[in-house]
């Protein structure tokens, strides 16, 4: 597991393989959840599941993006941070946190080479 960030603040990203593609999940804040996923097959190509009233996909459209341009495998980024009444710098603190979390992995899965 990789984190970045502390206390409510603190958002966590785990990988795991599956077969030849990848499956992220990030989580964090407050409380955990599943508030969206988005699937990415090719460049370009995302499908996004999002929970009523949540504005996860943010997060994981664009870090599903990030973590395909690097990689090249298929992936599914589920994402969930939740933070009561999150002001603006809240939210900005959070997704900073979640991409530490993407250069981290991806630096990780890369053995620090990017492509």
């Amino acid at each position: 597991m990789i984190s970045a960030g502390e206390g409510r603040y603190i958002v966590r990203l785990e990988s795991y393989h599956v077969g030849k593609d990848m499956l992220i999940v990030i989580t964090g804040g407050e409380e955990d959840h599943i508030g969206s996923a988005t699937l990415i097959e090719t460049k370009g190509h995302l499908q996004t599941m999002i929970k009523k009233g949540h504005q996860d996909h943010v997060v994981s459209e664009r870090m599903a993006n990030i973590i395909y341009d690097t990689i090249g495998k298929d992936l599914l980024v589920v994402c969930g941070i939740h933070i009561d009444d999150a002001s603006k710098e809240e939210i900005d603190i959070l997704v900073d946190n979640a991409q530490a979390c993407v250069d981290r992995f991806i630096l990780k899965e890369t053995d620090g080479r990017r492509s």
